[in-house]
């Protein structure tokens, strides 16, 4: 997970070209395709810093570059490509969560444009790791039953798609529970302020108020302990991790609050201690940004589906085949066999897990779905 820095200081560069006059408040660009047009400046100002060349010159209505050209024309082929929608005037229709819609059509509506996204493709689990972690989740999940933890809760967007499995609309009258019965408790954990207040935001304007603060807690701490965080350690039917840094932090600081190999290993041992059976472990991991934790999950995940294996030497003859990496120093098989003891000591003497890893071929740097299932 890398990203590309546009230096804003690059005064060299937008020397050899003049900006062209473009107006801001104009009624061209307060119109109902000011999104469109907005759009429009911000890229057309970062290609007039990041395409020039020495002969880049603004001439009146003409760009003479042919660069720079391709990539205005570009831009505004993308910028067309809209939907059409209707908002309502003075203010925002939100999905609701209940799923409920209006029935009756305002007649106080306007047709605005709006750049929607329109690859739908990223939505079919054959095609993301993340709609393929989501499909693999809604099939564990017992609605209205479960714990179900998110150890890296970020920006909440899994969050919030756990809690319409956890407490599905349309199944609202098995909310009423006895106390005998199993409760259901979502756990976000993440260890910055501005993740946790994005995921509790985002919760508490999407989720029925008597859910979100009787099921739902957030909380603002490590992911490395699970073992004392669920109130029900009977009930945990999901434990699931999406790992490296938040979203949309500031290229200074992420490093300080990516997550790291141990600290993921300890607590993905936790996770496993605490699964059910039928529980799942689902982790998403990023070699292009953490190798050695990549490895570290591939390999424990490994090494517990190796529990049961009828291999001369067993799960530990699995363990200390684990390769000296170049940049490791050993490192990863020493603390994977640590956390599979564990993982023996603590755990069901028959425990058995199901592992897959999920990871497209031909793209070495994408991300990594890695899933462990309980099933004795």
């Amino acid at each position: 997970m890398t990203s590309k820095n546009y230096n804003d200081d690059d005064t060299e560069n937008e020397s050899k070209i003049r900006q062209p006059l473009r107006p801001s408040t104009s009624a061209a660009w307060d119109s109902p395709q000011s999104l469109v047009g907005s759009l429009l400046e911000k890229t057309t100002s970062r290609a007039f810093r990041t395409m020039t060349n020495n002969s880049a010159s603004y001439d009146g209505d003409t760009v003479q570059n042919p660069n720079l050209n391709n990539v205005i024309e570009a831009t505004i082929s993308r910028s067309s490509s809209t939907l059409d929608v209707k908002e309502e005037i003075g203010s925002v229709s939100e999905e609701k969560y209940d799923g409920s819609a209006d029935t009756e059509q305002s007649k106080n509506t306007k047709l605005i444009t709006k750049h929607e996204d329109k690859r739908t493709y990223l939505g079919n689990p054959s095609v993301t790791p993340t709609a393929l972690a989501h499909s693999l989740w809604a099939k564990t999940i017992l609605s209205h039953q479960d714990t179900v933890i998110d150890a890296t809760c970020g920006n909440g967007k899994d969050c919030l798609a756990l809690a319409k499995m956890l407490f599905p609309a349309d199944d609202a009258a098995n909310c009423q529970q006895d106390a005998s019965s199993p409760q259901p408790q979502l756990i976000g954990i993440d260890i910055q302020a501005r993740a946790i207040a994005n995921s509790k935001r985002s919760l508490l304007s999407s989720l029925p108020s008597e859910i979100y603060y009787n099921h739902v807690s957030i909380l603002e701490q490590s992911h490395e302990h699970l073992m004392n965080v669920p109130a029900d350690t009977q009930s945990v039917g999901l434990v699931c991790y999406n790992l490296g840094y938040l979203p949309g932090g500031t290229t200074d600081n992420y490093k300080e609050t990516q997550t790291q190999t141990q600290t993921t290993l300890n607590s993905i041992t936790d996770a496993s201690l605490l699964l059910r059976v039928g529980g799942l472990l689902s982790v998403m991991t990023y070699p292009g940004s953490n190798l050695e934790e990549s490895r570290a999950v591939e390999h424990f995940a490994e090494g517990l589906a190796m529990l049961t294996t009828r291999d001369v030497g067993g799960w530990r003859g699995y363990a200390n085949d684990i390769p000296d990496y170049d940049d490791d120093g050993g490192r990863v098989r020493e603390n994977v066999s640590r956390a599979l003891e564990r993982v023996v000591a603590e755990g069901s003497k028959k425990q058995t897990w199901r592992v897959f890893l999920h990871k497209p071929l031909g793209r070495p740097l994408s991300p990594v779905l890695v899933t462990a299932m309980r099933i004795k």
